[in-house]
């Protein structure tokens, strides 16, 4: 009998959960896979699926990835399939996608509109002129124009860097700060300024982290969506601003087409991704972020509710023939364990959004894990002892008290930022205890 013909290889950038959700697609439906990162010790690289490689500059993503992929290309037999996790590895793959693709198949819309989707304000303008609806936002000059604008949009009111860099990142514990008036918005402002000169202010949509849903599509080289698929998240970690920690399958018609507008007036090709928030005030559902080009954290999920993203994908690419089911499995959950503990019992047992009864009772049903897999357990295993270090830190928290819990998260911020702004932005950040935050977001 002769030998089966081995298929072209997945070659996944990055073995972080992201990754290790690709690499499982790929892996239990038979297809070879490579996965490429520096740190081959977390626990998501100890997969099964996936043949590691070492690449000590993958993190840099510039010429040591770049030699990597290179290397690897030259010894493969066929050309593989690239699927990128993050924007940086994303931005390689774009910007040497003719010397890449020599070896690989690469699934990417024109280099500008790549760089449209990792330029967060070109695309907040890009989706107000082409009238997509998304939380007013502006785009100030300078303290100047930052006063006018304090002075009409509603509050609570974001305050964020363009593009956090590595001294916002050393200055700060958070992404974005929280205004509750004119006065501390223009306060913040003066001080963030110094610091970061490219600001956008955005107005906050109140509502439970439940009213945030997504998408994950994939559009063929003729722009045809292949796929749909909609969800919504549960719970962040942080709430209200973070990562997804909890979240569920559930169809929703309009997200999908507007999903597939949003990348179609963008001239987007590949896998895509989209986060939106239905603003309690007037009920209508507003764009908060787009993901394209590459895999977006929870997409484990969509997978295991029927929909095989990176499989439809890698098919596609290699002029295969693509089954894609007409439906999913509704109310499929997926649970990132250590993440959604901490925001669990970090912000929604103590401000009485959860009790640890409907916490667990939350569970019920079919699920999927970021780490847990029955046919894969080496990822989970390798992280229990670091949930349970986790779990055991914030129970602690919450034995000793709001009182020394306060103490804690002021030392936790302690020294990060000139003195003088220490109570104004633990106010303001969205990341602390309730005990310190002052901003009401309901």
């Amino acid at each position: 009998m002769a030998a089966k013909p081995r298929q072209p290889v997945g070659v996944v950038l990055g073995l972080g959960q992201n990754g290790l959700a690709t690499v499982r697609a790929l892996g239990r439906a038979g297809v070879p896979v490579i996965g490429i990162d520096s740190d081959l010790a977390q626990p998501s690289a100890r997969t099964r699926y996936a043949t590691p490689l070492l690449c000590p500059d993958f993190n840099a993503a510039g010429p040591g990835l770049l030699e990597c992929l290179l290397q690897l290309g030259r010894r493969l037999d066929d050309k593989g399939v690239l699927f990128a996790s993050g924007d940086l590895n994303l931005t390689l793959m774009s910007e040497h996608r003719e010397e890449l693709g020599r070896y690989f198949h690469i699934a990417l819309p024109p280099k500008d509109v790549v760089q449209l989707f990792l330029n967060k304000k070109a695309f907040y303008r890009f989706a107000m002129e082409k009238g997509f609806s998304i939380p007013a936002t502006y785009f100030p000059a300078g303290p100047a124009d930052l006063r006018q604008i304090a002075a009409k949009i509603a509050y609570p009111a974001l305050i964020k860097p363009f593009q956090p860099t590595a001294i916002w990142r050393r200055t700060f514990d958070t992404r974005l700060f929280v205004a509750d008036s004119p006065d501390t918005l223009v306060a913040l402002y003066d001080h963030l300024f110094q610091v970061h000169a490219d600001l956008i202010i955005q107005e906050y949509m109140p509502g439970k982290d439940s009213e945030l849903f997504w998408s994950a599509t994939y559009l063929d080289g003729d722009g045809k969506a292949l796929a749909v698929w909609t969800g919504r998240k549960l719970r962040q970690y942080p709430r209200r601003f973070g990562s997804t920690t909890f979240a569920e399958s559930e169809w929703e018609p309009w997200i999908a087409q507007e999903t597939v507008d949003i990348l179609h007036a963008a001239g987007h090709r590949g896998l895509g991704f989209a986060e939106f928030k239905r603003d309690r005030r007037d009920g209508r559902f507003k764009l908060t972020e787009v993901t394209a080009g590459r895999t977006w954290f929870p997409h484990g999920l969509v997978t295991r509710s029927g929909i095989n993203l990176p499989l439809i994908m890698y098919r596609d690419l290699l002029g295969l023939a693509v089954d894609v089911p007409t439906s999913y499995v509704q109310g499929m959950k997926w649970i990132h364990e250590e993440r959604d503990l901490k925001t669990v019992f970090l912000y929604f047992i103590p401000e009485g959004e959860l009790t640890l009864w409907s916490w667990l009772r939350s569970y019920r049903g079919r699920r999927v894990y970021a780490y847990a897999a029955w046919d894969d357990p080496r990822p989970f295993l390798t992280s229990v002892g670091r949930i349970a270090t986790a779990v055991g830190r914030r129970l602690r928290r919450r034995l000793w008290g709001a009182g020394e819990g306060a103490q804690r998260e002021r030392l936790r911020h302690a020294g990060k930022k000139p003195q003088q702004m220490e109570e104004m932005l633990l106010a303001a950040d969205p990341t602390v205890g309730h005990s310190l935050r002052r901003v009401n977001f309901e």
